[in-house]
């Protein structure tokens, strides 16, 4: 559960200490934060294979407040977008925050997001080499084979 606290604390530290000229954005923010199953689901770092990306904006920055991209849809409008989030909660988001000045804590928070990423990437390695080995020693050749393309396309 590691992974779910740190993203609600810092969606608490941007409650905290940012304004937003949308007060959807609050909303969203404290839904986002309130539900475990959204909250796992959440990543603050960009992955090409998830689809849904929404991006809030603090106050100054000269940028709309919510902006929501799903494919080839972009909305703007914060209560299509709580909907959204609302109706498709196991779907992956990538959640990007845009401030008027650099935030070190947001900084920081992508890089525990990466190195976690990081370290789930070899533990599934890992477990990979240990079943190919596995199949090896029973002589399951399909297994083996299957497995090692899987490894393929993890690296």
């Amino acid at each position: 559960m590691r992974k779910i606290s740190y993203r609600r604390d810092f969606i608490d530290y941007v409650l905290y200490h940012y304004e937003f000229e949308d007060r959807v954005a609050v909303w969203i923010l404290n839904f986002l934060k309130s539900h475990p199953v959204v909250s796992k689901n959440i990543s603050f770092t960009p992955d090409e294979s998830v689809e849904r990306r929404l991006r809030i904006a603090a106050a100054g920055t000269d940028r709309p407040t919510l902006v929501l991209e799903k494919g080839d849809i972009v909305t703007t409008d914060g209560e299509v977008i709580f909907h959204e989030l609302n109706m498709s909660q196991d779907e992956l988001l990538y959640l990007e925050f845009v401030f008027p000045a650099v935030d070190a804590r947001y900084r920081k928070v992508k890089e525990i997001e990466n190195d976690l990423d990081k370290e789930l990437q070899t533990i599934a390695e890992e477990a990979l080499l240990k079943q190919i080995d596995q199949a090896l020693d029973q002589q399951d050749q399909e297994l083996f084979l299957r497995l090692v393309r899987m490894l393929k396309r993890s690296t």
